[in-house]
């Protein structure tokens, strides 16, 4: 039996008594989200009275608790931001885990020694990504489901930093981070934690010449729940150094069983059927999956049966009525040694982990007249540790002598042992030096001009549009990398290099302008001019400066922010997109794969899938790397609101061109220099609305 001692169990919690019982059932570290900034927004969550009970419940039980900071942030809320990360580091919390690098820019500014984890929002699946990571000061990467045992070693094996890993639990269809699905059609944004769910709803399927692939509707987005249990050896070998457990919206039932598997499996334990059963039978969709770690992606990861979540649908009598006792008992424990000797006073000596200290306690040691303490009273006495989160299991007396001291006075040094020691588990060494936050809010002048640039999905889109007047033409890698020598001829080309760098190399080292699409990309590329896409969720002005600083020239912001948040970002080298259908997810479980007919692909066309209202929304397939994007049903349109954008503090507007003709593409340039309202269906984004 292997044992796993070195490798971290990180269970979830949405409340405190959750909490307690992850730490009960053997999680050596909880992730837990405050009332504000978690990409929970609909679990219960801490209150800050909560998380200081929490961190010294599970401190006491040699348990780390980190604190999800893990959503996008606008500049209204940096400073609210700023006191919470204040009142987590204060509060002990071991570490954050967060997305925004404005969270990041705060806690290297104001809290050097706070360790932070790259959220899985950060979109991390490459070895670029993580050295990024290891650049901007995080201690531990939380790697992109997405990515198969070699990747993940790959990754472990070439930094230093700590890799964390999802092993159990619900998968998102898109890359985290990445989707916007929720949030277009809704307004319910999972960059900010609140998330619809619509890829666990019914779609039909329809391919390239728009005929009919499925019978009738499917849960086409909807995946299995992953389960890694059987795959702990390998992630052991590999070298990742934590296991998280998905799940804090689920209930302390659901928590309690999967914690208790997955730490007897850790702990070298056979796995009974019973065992397996319990996972299978307390919560998953139609089985379970382990297609992104095995990269054996396909049709059988998919769930085709309707989503439901409610956990006690189908368990049965015998694991719920398991999973309720392992949810109410107390097993977990600090061990605590103890060497007391008796001579004119009694001297204690405690060890507990790596904590270990010396203490006489004040009791009254007199000469016994009849009935002398033995070493077995002693001993007795100071086992009875009651409801403290101590148990000892060995411990040395001595009595140098015959001498009394009252049981009650035996208690009374225990009591004072316990009490020290617990002070000493809880004693936090930060001290925040009363730095007062603030950026800069300099406005800069609205009336530049603005560029107008314009990004392309095709060979014949691009050739299109570098004839007409455009500042900028963004081109996407692959249609790039197959036509280098004609773009070599214009001087505003941009190559637009992949969402998901998984790649094993990119042939850019001829090409001076570059937009990267995530923020690993930026290594190695400083000396390139370089735009960024929207997929890099620059959401606020310290976002924005962070980027500028890592070399972007330009930063195209978050389709997610409405005008009025706009205007508050300070940055005089700003673009937004004001038309074009939003890319709504970035896929690696293929949609063509599964229902078009394997990996024959046309990476210059479109097919499609329809939503229970009649919305249809076009699919790209990404053949370089195995990815489709979901593009949303209706284009954003501004042409009639350009007064509205001309006011705010952006240097360039970007057009983005995916499904339209060439024909379309003319009639759309007309209407934006006529500013004319479009007679077709469009939205006008999150320009008016926000999330």
């Amino acid at each position: 039996m292997e044992n796993y001692n070195e490798i971290e169990l990180l269970s979830p919690a949405g409340d405190l008594e959750t909490l307690k019982c992850a730490v009960e059932n053997g999680a050596d570290a909880i992730y837990i989200g405050g009332k504000s900034f978690s990409a929970r927004k609909n679990a219960k969550n801490f209150s800050d009275d909560e998380i200081i009970d929490a961190v010294k419940y599970a401190h006491l039980r040699g348990v780390k608790v980190y604190v999800t900071l893990n959503t996008l942030i606008s500049d209204d809320e940096l400073y609210d931001a700023f006191e919470f990360i204040k009142f987590c580091y204060l509060a002990n919390v071991d570490a954050l885990i967060v997305q925004d690098l404005a969270i990041v820019d705060i806690c290297n500014r104001y809290f050097p020694d706070f360790e932070i984890h790259s959220s899985t929002q950060m979109t991390v699946a490459s070895v670029s990504g993580a050295k990024m990571m290891e650049k901007l000061g995080f201690s531990r990467v939380v790697l992109a489901r997405e990515m198969n045992a070699l990747q993940i070693e790959e990754v472990t094996k070439t930094t230093t930093l700590e890799t964390e890993v999802f092993v159990h639990g619900a998968l998102c269809v898109c890359y985290s981070g990445q989707c916007l699905f929720s949030s277009v059609i809704g307004s319910r944004s999972g960059n900010r934690g609140d998330c619809a769910q619509p890829c666990r709803l019914p779609y039909e399927v329809y391919d390239y010449n728009n005929k009919k692939v499925l019978r009738e509707p499917k849960y086409i987005l909807s995946l299995k729940d992953y389960n890694l249990i059987d795959k702990l050896d390998e992630l052991r070998k590999i070298g990742v150094k934590s296991l998280k457990i998905e799940g804090r919206m689920k209930n302390k039932e659901y928590v309690s069983v999967v914690s208790s598997v997955y730490n007897k499996k850790l702990l070298g334990d056979y796995l009974s059927k019973f065992d397996y059963f319990k996972l299978e039978n307390i919560f998953s969709r139609s089985g379970f999956t382990t297609a992104y770690f095995d990269d054996k992606i396909g049709i059988k990861m998919i769930n085709f049966e309707k989503n439901n979540d409610d956990i006690y649908k189908n368990v049965t009598d015998d694991v719920l009525n398991d999973a309720k006792q392992l949810s109410v008992e107390k097993k977990r424990f600090n061990e605590v040694y103890f060497n007391i000797i008796i001579d004119e006073k009694m001297y204690c000596f405690v060890k507990c982990g790596k904590i270990e200290f010396e203490i006489y306690p004040e009791i009254t040691v007199q000469k016994a007249k009849t009935s002398p303490i033995t070493e077995e009273r002693i001993k007795e006495q100071f086992k009875k540790l009651g409801d403290t989160a101590f148990v000892c299991n060995k411990i040395d007396a001595s009595v140098n002598g015959k001498y009394f001291v009252s049981v009650s006075d035996l208690n009374n040094a225990r009591r004072e042992c316990i009490l020290k020691l617990e002070e000493k588990i809880l004693k936090s060494e930060r001290n925040f030096v009363n730095k007062k936050f603030s950026f800069e809010t300099n406005a800069i002048a609205k009336n530049k001009n603005k560029l107008i640039n314009a990004e392309v999905t095709t060979f014949e889109q691009a050739k299109h549009i570098l004839s007409k007047e455009f500042d900028n033409v963004f081109i996407p890698y692959e249609v790039f990398i197959k036509n280098k020598e004609y773009f070599k001829k214009f001087d505003n080309v941009v190559c637009v290099l992949p969402q998901v760098d998984n790649l094993k190399a990119y042939d850019i080292s001829d090409v001076e302008r570059i937009s990267v699409s995530n923020i690993g990309q930026l290594l190695g590329n400083e000396e390139k001019i370089v735009f960024s896409q929207p997929s890099l969720n620059a959401f606020n002005t310290l976002a924005v400066k962070k980027y500028n600083e890592l070399g972007v020239n330009s930063v195209t912001l978050s389709y997610e922010l409405n005008l009025k948040q706009i205007s508050k970002i300070i940055s005089d080298n700003a673009e937004i997109v004001i038309y074009g259908k939003i890319p709504l997810m970035n896929t690696k479980s293929c949609l063509h794969k599964s229902f078009l007919g394997g990996c024959k692909c046309k990476e210059d066309k479109f097919f499609s899938i329809k939503d229970r209202k009649g919305k249809v929304f076009n699919v790209k397939t990404h053949p370089l790397n195995c990815t489709n994007t979901i593009y949303n049903a209706e284009p954003i349109y501004m042409a009639d609101k350009l007064d509205d954008l001309e006011k705010i503090n952006v240097s360039a507007f970007r057009f983005l061109f995916t499904t339209e003709t060439l024909k379309e593409i003319d009639n759309i340039i007309v209407l934006y220099k006529m500013r004319k309202k479009a007679t077709f269906d469009f939205t006008r984004g999150h320009y008016y609305r926000g999330v």
